[in-house]
């Protein structure tokens, strides 16, 4: 029986694709499939995948599903995954990234003993050539399995990381979800709202997954499109504020990183007429400032821009001190 599904978009990722099925293969156990979809990958990706895996790992071939398609983005090769996928759990890793030595051997023994709807881990950053980690994420309140309670929610919304490979999901909860296509921020649409459809968690505080900083990465080039995806995000956390007013939480965060991109990308006007038409669609909403945790997001709220050109001269000063 397959408990994990782990699925691995490929496209263009020549440089990291061998590395990232290393840590999966070195570690990998019985009822684990790995599902690799080629998104029309105009280089030697796939190839090289196959051929890796060939040459080092053959005796888990039959663990291994190769799917080949026109290229849909990151959301349909994901799509595709969840399509296809036999495991009772799913796993979303980006090939330019890695899971740590001992993560199967943390995560199977749970899949396997407990019904669980999500696992959450910690991960960290890392760049090229640098054996330097960053821990970038806060410790969960609570370690276990835990019922979904407000307590919970809050705890996630605030925390706005709504990366999809941060974690492990109960198949169940894709039955009639899927990322959205041609979106950039795809997480941030699908995510959350898996969160509201779960009914109990499993936090490991532990970093399991390393996440690469990698400059030619879909998201890291800002144009009119990341903005505009940017802002829809924003759009539909403030329409799904009579849903849950949690999403309030984690709306701030997304604004405050979508008008700082369009700061540094566009400049102070263009940005500042794009934060006056968020603070407007977020005053005739349902939005309740008193719901605000984070400091940076209170102030961002309050001040908006100005706040952002305060926080880039505080950075300047630090630099030079």
């Amino acid at each position: 029986m397959i408990k994990l599904s782990v699925i691995i978009p490929i496209y263009k990722v020549e440089n990291y694709i061998v590395e990232c099925l290393e840590s999966i293969c070195c570690q990998l156990v019985e009822g684990v499939e790995v599902i690799l979809v080629n998104d029309g990958t105009p280089d030697r990706s796939m190839i090289i995948a196959k051929e890796y895996i060939n040459e080092n790992y053959s005796q888990y071939l039959n663990q291994f599903v190769f799917i080949d398609q026109e290229n849909q983005g990151l959301s349909g090769a994901r799509n595709t995954g969840i399509r296809q996928a036999q495991g009772e759990y799913l796993m979303f890793l980006d090939s330019d990234d890695v899971v740590k030595n001992g993560f199967m051997s943390r995560i199977i023994p749970i899949v396997e003993k407990q019904e669980i709807d999500i696992i959450q881990f910690k991960a960290y950053r890392f760049h090229d050539h640098s054996s330097k980690s960053i821990n970038f994420m806060v410790d969960s309140p609570v370690v276990g399995k835990h019922q979904i309670d407000d307590c919970i929610l809050q705890f996630i919304f605030n925390s706005s990381n709504w990366f999809a490979w941060l974690r492990i999901y109960h198949k169940k909860l894709f039955k009639n979800r899927v990322f959205p296509l041609r979106k950039l921020y795809e997480d941030a649409y699908t995510t959350p709202f898996v969160f509201l459809e779960a009914k109990n968690i499993y936090f490991i505080n532990e970093c399991l997954l390393g996440y690469r900083i990698n400059n030619q990465g879909i998201t890291a080039k800002i144009n009119e499109k990341s903005l505009d995806d940017l802002k829809g995000v924003a759009q539909i956390f403030i329409e799904s504020l009579p849903q849950c007013n949690y999403f309030g939480l984690s709306l701030i965060s997304i604004s405050q990183y979508y008008i700082s991109q369009s700061l540094k990308a566009e400049g102070y006007f263009k940005a500042l007429l794009r934060w006056a038409e968020i603070k407007q669609l977020i005053k005739n909403s349902n939005f309740d400032k008193n719901i605000l945790k984070n400091k940076g997001n209170k102030l961002f709220y309050q001040y908006g821009i100005s706040f952002l050109l305060f926080e880039q001269l505080l950075i300047k000063l630090r630099l030079r001190s």
